[in-house]
């Protein structure tokens, strides 16, 4: 194919770059390897089904894959060879807010995997002109449709749309450019000290932002990206015995995923000698579980990542293993040297916030959407020049007249010794108005009294919670992050 020109505003996958890396293993899977070279000719034929099909430079098209098999990458990097703009779907999601998303991103294909084959056609969204459908190794089994006249305007220069949780209830669109994922990636491979003879593991959907570094990370530096299927990540038992077998040597995910590592890792046995970079983004690590992690993995180097869909990473924290004491919580860190981050009134954001103090987060730079991105996040600079997260501007309630972010109750519980997990929900009562109730992970031995007692000792009273429930395990999103929307007060 002669691939389709396209605006050089940031790095980007080519056909070259994939062929030349040759018997390179690009992907491997529990009994499964794809080479570069094998890699490179499957890409090659879905972007050729995509472009004699008529996707044109910045069309939007649709990724689907239920089995997340090797078919999910060489789709991604034929869509991109196509010139065509990622719009990925996570086949957990439901399949009206599916059909939603595809026809809010004005789609004009969708690649899928064989497996998805009955699910694309009962979407009930208007029928795609094109149905590209791969099996599970990535190649071309089927290219159903040809596209007419253009539908829509293209998106130049961008590299995918991800969808976060809107205000509306709807997903909300968030397109990447290409010149924010050069900036991340690059700046990622330099902390990450991604090498060729790494091994990324993949975990996040790339539905995701996080599963974007896997994969272009991993793509660009020419090494190993290791795939497991969502069976496999289903269970603590099952995720240990793919981290055994596959060997990663760098990990990006979200705390609860590394939370459930070491709950099915054998007491008192070290990860694997290989892993030697750990980051964590998405919620809060609490200090305990953090500090169980950095003693099974003695060897990596730990990474808080911080940033909204949005802006992609804007700060980041390099875990100082001494300053490890199971109570501590973790700052956030500095900026990323690509994104100028700034605390403003949240009420006026010409308002700076100069030294020490708590405002909004602002970003600007190729990562934020819009270049400039008002994130709604609450962060304070502290005397060490750190900054630290304080939650949600948009998750704040009146409790007794007093403003209370439930995000910040939640940092104070997971300084408990025995919390492995919390999250806070507002709910109206009928009779004594807006309270909090507490949903807590925790282990054996936490008592509500102790967990009470703890609060009282790090929070007003009027943001101790009214409810406090202990579950061994929260509920989690398709992301891995806590599901807020399954923890009703009646749960």
């Amino acid at each position: 194919m002669s691939e389709p020109a396209v605006p050089t505003n940031g790095w980007r996958p080519s056909l070259k770059a994939l062929t030349a890396r040759g018997e390179v293993v690009a992907l491997q899977s529990d009994g499964e390897t794809t080479t570069y070279a094998q890699l490179a000719g499957r890409a090659e034929a879905i972007a050729n089904a995509l472009i004699d099909a008529g996707v044109q430079t910045g069309d939007h098209v649709a990724l689907l894959s239920a089995g997340r098999g090797h078919d999910e990458a060489a789709g991604l990097l034929g869509v991109i060879l196509a010139g065509g703009v990622v719009v990925p779907l996570h086949h957990g999601a439901p399949r009206a807010q599916i059909a939603n998303v595809m026809r809010a991103a004005n789609c004009r294909a969708i690649v899928h995997d064989e497996k998805s084959a009955a699910h694309v056609r009962d979407i009930g969204a208007p029928d795609p002109p094109l149905r590209v459908e791969l099996d599970d190794e990535g190649f071309v089994l089927a290219s159903l449709g040809v596209i007419a006249d253009a539908t829509g305007p293209p998106s130049p220069g961008i590299a995918c749309i991800l969808h976060t949780s809107g205000s509306t209830g709807m997903p909300k669109a968030v397109p990447m450019r290409w010149e924010g994922i050069d900036a991340f990636t690059s700046w990622m491979m330099k902390i990450t000290r991604l090498e060729p003879r790494d091994r990324v593991l993949r975990v996040a959907e790339l539905s995701f932002d996080l599963a974007w570094f896997d994969h272009l990370a991993a793509f660009r530096s020419g090494s190993t990206l290791l795939t497991m299927s969502r069976r496999q990540l289903s269970t603590a038992r099952s995720i240990a015995d793919q981290v055994r077998l596959l060997a990663p040597t760098v990990v990006y995910s979200v705390p609860s995923f590394f939370m459930r590592l070491c709950a099915g890792w054998p007491k008192h046995e070290a990860l694997p000698n290989e892993l030697h970079t750990i980051c964590f983004a998405g919620e809060i690590f609490p200090p305990s579980e953090l500090l169980a992690l950095a003693h099974r993995a003695p060897n990596a180097r730990l990474f808080n990542l911080f940033g909204p869909t949005e802006t992609n990473v804007c700060t980041f924290h390099e875990v100082d293993r001494s300053s490890l004491d199971g109570q501590r919580e973790t700052p956030i860190g500095t900026p990323a040297p690509y994104a100028d981050c700034r605390l403003v009134d949240p009420s006026d954001p010409k308002i700076l916030i100069e030294g020490v103090g708590t405002g909004e987060l602002l970003v600007r730079g190729p990562t934020a959407l819009g270049g400039e991105c008002r994130t709604r996040d609450q962060v304070r600079r502290a005397e060490d020049g750190l900054f630290y997260f304080r939650g949600r501007l948009d998750r704040m309630v009146k409790i007794r007249g007093y403003r209370v972010d439930p995000s910040e109750v939640e940092t104070a519980l997971c300084t408990h010794p025995h919390v492995r997990q919390a999250a806070v929900i507002a709910n109206e009562h009928p009779r004594f108005g807006m309270q909090l109730s507490a949903f807590v992970a925790a282990d054996n031995e936490a008592k509500p009294e102790s967990i009470r007692a703890h609060l009282s000792e790090h929070l007003p009273s009027y943001m101790a919670p009214q409810r406090l429930v202990l579950r061994t395990e929260l509920p989690l999103t398709e992301n891995g992050k806590v599901d807020y929307d399954a923890l009703h007060p009646s749960g």
